[in-house]
Parts: structure tokens; sequence; C-alpha cells
């Protein structure tokens, strides 16, 4: 196993995934102000949850 998430995943049996943060800006939806920030990183951690929420209960 080369990455951390799949020893995590296997050592405790459990979801385990790894999330980078874009270094680039959103061609669908570009913030001209801003581009990429911490706002944005905090709404797209909000959006990843919610989708594993919805279905973690038809995960093995």
């Amino acid at each position: 196993m080369t990455l951390a998430t799949n020893w995590v995943g296997n050592r405790f049996n459990c979801l385990a995934y790894t999330l980078e943060m874009p270094f680039k800006d959103n061609a669908n939806l570009p913030d001209d102000d801003f581009g990429w920030n911490g706002q944005r990183s905090l709404r797209l951690g909000e959006a990843v949850l919610s989708a594993i929420l919805n279905v973690a209960g038809d995960l093995r």
C-alpha cells in the first residue's frame, strides 16, 4: 500500500479517502475576485461530507 489512506481503511476497516485542495479556480464556477480560497474549500469539504453521509448506510 503506497498511500496512508489505504492503510487507514485497511487497518480500521473503515471508509478512508484523500481530499486534495484544488490550487486552481473552478473552471465551471470561477470567482474573479478571489479565485480558490478558504471559504470555497470549506464548502467543498461540507459537500463531500454530505455526499458521504447520504451513502454511508449503503457501504459494505
